[in-house]
Formats: C-alpha cells, structure tokens, sequence
C-alpha cells in the first residue's frame, strides 16, 4: 500500500521551475568531485529542453541510476528534490502509451539477493512491484544474457522475468516503447513507469542460481488492486500532493520524514489560509505525538486549538478530533484528570451534532473507556467500551478485526473486576474472530493465546493454560526476528502454572528456557533474573537437590546485590531462602 500512496502522491504534486532548478541541485549536491559527471550535469541543465525525459533516462550517464536508486530507496526527502524528472518522465511513457493489439510478453533479466528472492518467492500468486522505472524486451535471449551474466556475483541469484500483458483489460498507460526515444538504437525495447504492479505466477528455476518468474501486468478491474487504490484515497485524504505526502508519511509511521515535509508546507503556507493552517499545525502536534515530544505536540495542539476558536464556523469535526488528541497526550503524561476533561469536550461536541458521526464518535467512545481504566472507574469503562462494542456491530460491512478488538478490551474489564468467568468467554470469542481473519502467525493470535492463558490460570484450568501459553510460545518462536522478551514473559508464566500443579521437572526446565530467552532478549534482565534463580533454587530445595539449591540462591543474591540496597526486601528473602537451605544441608 505505501508504494502505490508515494505514486500517487508524488504524482500530483506541484512542479515548476523551482522544482526543476531542485533537480539540478541534487545532481550536484550528490556527485561533487567526479568531474565527468559535473560536466553532464551542466549538459543536462543547459540543455535539458532540447531532448525527451527517455533520451536523457537511457543516455549512459548518472540520471537512469541516480533516479532508480531514489525511488528504490524511498528515500522521501531525495524524491522530492528530483519530482521534476520523476514526473516528467511518467508523463512522457502517458503520451507514448499505445495499448497493444494482442497478448504481449516482455521479458527482462536481473539479479536478486537471496533473500529478495525469498521475499518474491513468497508472494507466489499476490501482487508486485518494481520500485523503479523498468526496461524491458521483447527479445527473450537478450533478457537471458543479463540474468546468466548476474550469477557472476556470489551474491545474486539470476532471474528473468516473462511479463505477460492481456490488452482486455488494460486501460492504464504503465509502459511505453524506447524505440524512438532512447539515447542509442534499439529495437523492442518497453519502459516501465515506476512503482508499477504486477502479479507473481509460477517460480520455475532453469539451472543452479538461475529462475524464470512469470509475472502478469494488473488490469484496472483487478479486485486486489481496485481494494489497494481505495484504501490509499481514504488513508490519504488533502487539498494538495504535499499534504497527502505529509499524511501518508504520518500513516506509514515515518515521522521524521513527515515532519520535514509538515514542515515544507508550514513555510510554504498563507497566513491568510487559517483552515490549511490548522490542519498542517494538527498533522504536526500528531508527529511530535507519535515521537513521544509531548510538550511539543501541545505546543502545536495550542496553536490548531487558538485557530479553529477563531473561525466564524469551527468545523465540529476538526475540534472533536482535536479534543480527542489533545486528551491523549495528557493520558500519555499521566494526566488523567486533564484528559479526561478534552475527552468529555470532544463528546459534547459529537453528540450535539445531526446526525452523529459513528466513525467519530467510536474512537471517543474508546478514549474515555481507555481513561476510565486508568483511573481503574471500571464500570465507567465497561460502559463506554460497551458503547464502542455497539457500534461496531451495527456498521456494515463489520470489521471484525476491531470488533475482536472491542470484546478484547471488555474482557480485560472484567478480568480486572476479577470477573474471570465472563472474561473467558470473551476471550475466546476474540481468539476465534482473529484465527478467522489472520494468519495463525500474527501477534494478534498471540495476544489472544496468552490473555486465555492468564484467565484460565486464575480459574484453575492450569492444564487448558498451559496449552494457550505453549500456542503462544510456539508462534513466538518460529517468527522472525524472534521476540525474545515476549518469548520470555510467555515461558515464566508457563513455570509459574507448573509450579502450582507440583511439576517439579518441567518447572525446572520452563525456568531454564526462560533464562536462556532472557539473555536474548533487550528485556531489563537482571531485576526478573533474580526472582527465576530464587524460584529454580525453591523448587532443587523441594526436591532435596541442597547444593543446586545453595547455587541458584547465590545467583539471585548475586544479581540483586547489583539493583539495590543491603536492606533490600527482596534481597533480605533471597538471603534467608539462602539460609534455610544452609541449615538443611547440615
């Protein structure tokens, strides 16, 4: 989804002759002191009017590089200092688009890393995309050439690509041809816009490092892509390309990169345009938000706030949403009583208005639940999250991945209301919804195994636990990276239900693979290290095994020694566990 977003936002945005001067500044800023380049880069300034963007693209030179490795990267704040080319030369493959009569294929050949291949091997019957502008032939030996002559590198696993083109369905103008257009003569030669989709077919491999990928270019009526193309227009909502690029930034969670262009916009911005203003300030305050800069973030809440109170007509939805920011970061700094009060003024608002905004109203719904929790006012919570609940069963079509999430948050009400009967009921209904929707490795399978795991163990069903606890193990485990601090708080539950149930022998064990995670993990180690050792030294001590006993005391005195004062509760248990031991050796 965020490549197609970047394509299309930076596909409308604003170009001029600043934006072409930016693009001849980066040449320059990003090739200082190779002098061959210096002298085509003053070339393609000079004389950039008299060729197509394609002849300039294909010339051998730095431009067909330097823009793929742009794109490629992703790299924001390069993409924008070179939009003019960009732009110029997608809009040059636009013109020169003629749909093909009949069924095409294109081929080309490259190298991947290996574990790109994987990635792409993966995606066997999904959808694809080439992150840059990309060539193509329609001689298949000359695209061979290029996959075989990859392998040289030790590195790269030879690839070429079948790219299948069925003119029925295609109306989009995705690719062109070169040859009339390239630096040098060629004959079959197509061009790629950037970011274009396609949808992987069959892997077959050739010979050792070399595989042949069937690949189908997307139609418009593609349901896949059509899904992909709305999703991007509601996450992306604005009045310019800039704005879109800022939102989508903030979206994708790159909130340095958001905030270089929220701040492009701001300096660009009329002070006579106090809406565009706001929303800008608004973008902003959420940036400095999701950094966790709070007192930042309100700073910019205090201006958005100081500008919709002087609009004649406030748009109720923009102060709503406002409130409800605001009231966040007051729950993120522990101030409760403060975030509960914007909450409550972001509530007035909506349920004044005619007729109500559900889509708003939920998530306020779900700030003062939240808030209420907090303040451990459960009642209150429940019944806010109940309010939630009943909206997301009404909407349609249902999201039942927030409707799992909704039953997940009422269920944590009642287990801290120690209703653990109704809690349980919750969390399977959760546990279903998500094994349903998700695939069986997602976190979200996870979080429910262990949150059945918690209440189970406070009903007393340890067996019925354990096997939530060991699903949620197993799923940890097998992901990658691996989540050793998850994995570790998984498997210390698990030692703790054994302990309970008299398993002595697989206590033991659990409390050693906890450890072994435990030093895996980034988890602040030593304080919990010391209460495992202090527990496997209870459980030798129940079996009569003194001396291992006697060492794993040590160890947790050993370590706690390091957290805290000789008078240290904990310390003081530690040393006496220590001493009973002593006594039953002699």
């Amino acid at each position: 989804m965020y490549i197609q977003l970047l394509k299309e936002v930076l596909l409308q945005m604003e170009v001029d002759d600043k934006a072409k001067k930016e693009l001849f500044q980066f040449c320059r800023k990003t090739n200082i002191g190779i002098l061959g380049r210096m002298n085509i880069i003053g070339e393609f300034e000079r004389y950039y009017h008299m060729h197509t963007p394609m002849w300039w693209y294909t010339r051998e030179s730095f431009i067909h590089d330097m823009i793929n490795r742009v794109l490629r990267l992703q790299d924001i704040d390069a993409i924008i200092q070179t939009r003019f080319f960009i732009q110029d030369l997608h809009q040059q493959i636009e013109r020169l688009y003629e749909p093909p009569s009949k069924k095409l294929t294109l081929y080309r050949g490259q190298g991947l890393s290996y574990g790109d291949f994987q990635q792409l091997r993966q995606l066997k019957g999904g959808l694809y995309s080439f992150h840059y502008f990309l060539s193509t032939t329609m001689d298949r030996d000359t695209a061979l050439t290029f996959a075989q002559s990859a392998r040289q590198d030790s590195r790269l696993i030879g690839i070429i690509y079948h790219i299948n083109i069925d003119p029925v369905s295609l109306k989009s103008a995705l690719f062109a041809s070169l040859d009339n257009e390239s630096y040098y003569k060629v004959e079959n030669e197509f061009l790629f816009t950037m970011y274009t989709i396609f949808r992987v077919g069959e892997i077959i491999q050739l010979e050792p490092e070399l595989w042949q990928v069937e690949l189908s270019l997307t139609s418009d009526n593609d349901k896949d892509l059509k899904k992909l193309t709305e999703n991007i227009r509601q996450a992306t909502q604005g009045s310019t390309g800039w704005s879109r690029l800022g939102k989508m930034l903030l979206t994708m969670g790159k909130f340095d990169k958001a905030e270089k262009v929220l701040q492009i916009l701001i300096n660009k911005s009329s002070e006579d345009d106090l809406e565009e203003l706001g929303h800008l300030y608004h973008l902003m305050g959420l940036v400095k938000e999701n950094k966790k800069e709070y007192d930042q973030a309100m700073v910019f809440y205090e201006k958005v706030l100081n500008i919709y109170r002087s609009l004649p007509d406030s748009n109720y939805l923009h102060l709503t949403k406002l409130y409800n920011d605001i009231g966040s970061v007051y729950l993120f700094k522990k101030e409760y009583s403060k975030a509960l009060e914007y909450y409550e003024m972001a509530l007035t608002i909506q349920e004044k208005s005619n007729p109500l905004n559900y889509s708003d109203l939920v998530i306020t719904y779900g700030n003062l639940a939240e808030i209420y929790k907090h303040l451990r006012d459960y009642s209150q919570s429940l019944r806010f999250y109940q309010k939630e609940l009943d909206i997301y069963k009404k909407s349609t079509p249902v999201n039942y991945l927030k409707l799992a999430t909704s039953y997940e948050n009422i269920a944590e009400i009642h287990y801290h209301m120690k209703e653990y009967s109704e809690a349980l009921q919750l969390f399977r209904k959760v546990l279903k919804i998500r094994e349903d929707h998700l695939l069986r490795n997602n976190t979200k399978i996870v979080i429910s195994h262990k949150n059945l795991g918690k209440v189970l163990d406070k009903l007393g069903y340890y067996l019925e636990a354990i096997e939530h606890y060991q699903y949620a193990r197993y799923i940890l485990a097998k992901s990658a990276p691996v989540n050793f601090s998850e994995l570790t708080m998984i498997c210390y539950k698990m030692a703790e239900i054994y302990k309970k149930i008299g398993n002595k022998l697989k206590t033991l064990e659990i409390y050693q693979e906890t450890l072994i995670n435990l030093d895996r993990s980034s988890h602040r180690k030593k304080a919990i290290s010391a209460t495992i050792h202090d527990n496997i030294g209870q459980v030798y001590e129940s079996i009569g095994e003194y001396g291992k006993a006697i060492m794993s005391y040590r160890q947790a005195i050993q370590i706690e020694q390091l957290l805290s004062a000789q008078n240290d509760f904990q310390l003081q248990l530690y040393k006496k566990h220590l001493a009973q031991a002593r006594r039953k050796i002699k």
